[in-house]
């Protein structure tokens, strides 16, 4: 496609206008800039002024995103601050199962027993 075709398209409303200018400027349209600031750049580039407005880039950049041919480049995965819970998980051993989560009231004190609180207990 070109640009003489993408201005006949704007021109005529069709439906797939907003497809070909999201392929004509992919490198643009996915850029960090502004949408009217796109806009204003693409008119600029088509010679026509107010053809291609902010709507236009924003469903570009909704609709589109991800549904092209070019390779998606994968953001890196950042892995969080191990927590304590998965700490207790990795020291577990197999033998020592469910029971090194659950709290046995025979054997705390007094007070942490007052503390803990059942779910069936009354507030």
């Amino acid at each position: 496609m070109d640009k003489k075709t993408l201005i006949d398209l704007f021109e005529r409303k069709d439906k797939k206008r907003r497809r070909i200018l999201y392929e004509l400027y992919f490198d643009l349209i996915t850029s960090k800039l502004t949408a009217s600031y796109i806009a204003e750049m693409i008119c600029k580039d088509l010679g026509r002024a107010e053809m291609v407005g902010a709507a236009d880039i924003k469903f570009c950049r909704f609709h589109f995103k991800n549904k092209t041919g070019r390779p998606v480049t994968a953001k890196p995965f950042n892995q969080s601050p191990v927590s304590s819970v998965t700490a207790k998980l990795q020291k577990q051993t197999p033998e020592d199962g469910f029971a090194s989560f659950c709290s046995d009231p025979d054997t705390m004190s007094t007070q942490e027993n007052i503390i803990v609180q059942s779910k069936f207990s009354k507030k």
